[in-house]
């Protein structure tokens, strides 16, 4: 497995961040696309991207991925669902361009409407964005996030309506316990359908809080994954000095 780091972990700026990542020992990088400037960043220009691989190739590391953040809520948004399809289409051929192989798609309760009409916004949306990027190879892979957020039964029946093999599920070892959910059996359920997995414990140091690891690691390596783990971890005071504590924790598990 590779191991990788969101840049909010880093606390560099695009320019710096794969330089830093290299210096630590990372594999990769996860871009975080912000939903007010993502049309402006540069992943959305061609030359962005060339400059954007350029510099990781230079530093000698990858682009894991890339997290569409709060632009995933545009989807939902019956105002502005067309805009969220076209990002997922667009955003698929640009992963595939930088060479990420996934697109982090965080999907929350909704708060301000019915459920029914969420699913069928996103089973939509997913459907169309498919459509609109056929031949693409950057999988979607949905997160679960917020304080209650999905469980991997939604998960499942979300994969089964939208039908595609290029839509799956981003894990997050620290949302889960978080959302009531235990680690262990979701991971168990989901199976091959996980396509990349955050790495992390919500409100405390991983290796220092309640979840067990090893325990987390063995169950993926259960189902057969051998992707990458991402670290979300807090950035604190010292974020490469975390960041590296952080990636030598996971790798003595490995």
């Amino acid at each position: 497995m590779k191991i990788g780091a969101m840049d909010g972990v880093l606390m560099k700026p695009w320019t710096e961040v794969f330089d830093e990542a290299a210096r630590l020992g990372f594999d990769g990088v996860e871009l975080d696309l912000k939903v007010e400037t993502y049309l402006d960043s540069e992943v959305w220009s061609e030359s962005g991207r060339r400059a954007l691989v350029e510099r990781a190739k230079r530093a000698g590391v990858e682009i894991s991925s890339v997290c569409m953040a709060s632009v995933s809520r545009l989807m939902v948004n019956p105002e502005t669902h067309e805009q969220g399809v076209k990002a997922v289409a667009d955003l698929r051929r640009f992963c595939d361009e930088l060479g990420a192989g996934v697109i982090l798609f965080p999907m929350g309760k909704p708060n301000e409407q019915p459920e029914e009409e969420a699913v069928a916004l996103w089973r939509d949306g997913f459907k169309a964005a498919f459509d609109q990027s056929a031949g693409c190879r950057a999988l979607v892979a949905m997160e679960s996030v917020g304080k209650t957020g999905r469980s991997a039964e939604q998960m499942l029946e979300m994969i089964e309506m939208v039908g595609s093999p290029q839509l799956g599920v981003y894990y997050d070892t620290g949302n889960a316990p978080y959302q009531g959910f235990d680690n262990l059996d979701q991971i168990s359920k989901l199976g091959k359908h996980i396509f990349q997995i955050h790495v992390k414990e919500i409100g405390a140091e991983m290796g220092q809080g309640k979840l067990d690891f090893r325990a987390i690691f063995d169950a993926i390596k259960g189902i057969g994954y051998d992707g990458w783990l991402v670290l979300e971890t807090e950035a604190g005071d010292d974020p490469a000095a975390n960041a590296a504590r952080n990636l030598a924790f996971v790798r003595g598990l490995l």
